[in-house]
């Protein structure tokens, strides 16, 4: 199971939690905007990525507890939307300093490509109880 952190105020960000909402049939994913209480209560105290302004996941399997950051997050999502695994492979084998750079350069532009947004879309009620915040 997974929590995407998200940037509630982006465009790109806010479509990406959309979209993958739409993918993840097996409901692994929970999503919680970076400016809520619950990213707040997970960056206490972990330098690696309190302060981020990038999408964060936290996985957890099998007992063990991961923290993603950037492209290997964005990688992790996709690999586990079935219809996208190919895709995930493709970014997977690209090398973790590359992987960031595209991320970066997509994060660079993000507001004003996709623009920012004062609110994010409301989650209907069957979409509520996978949003921590």
């Amino acid at each position: 199971m997974g929590i995407i952190f998200f940037d509630g105020v982006c465009g790109l960000c806010n479509r990406f939690v959309w979209f993958v909402l739409r993918h993840d049939r097996e409901r692994v994913f929970r999503f919680a905007p970076l400016q809520g209480a619950r990213f707040r209560r997970e960056a206490e105290g972990r330098g690696q990525f309190a302060g981020s302004d990038s999408v964060v996941v936290v996985w957890e399997e099998d007992g063990r507890r991961e923290v993603l950051l950037r492209g290997r997050a964005v990688v992790r999502v996709l690999w586990q939307l079935p219809r996208f695994r190919w895709l995930a492979a493709l970014l997977g084998v690209l090398p973790e300093p590359w992987l960031d750079r595209l991320y970066d350069l997509a994060a660079a532009h993000r507001y004003r490509l996709f623009g920012k947004e004062a609110t994010c879309r409301r989650p209907n009620e069957e979409e509520e109880r996978y949003f921590l915040d």
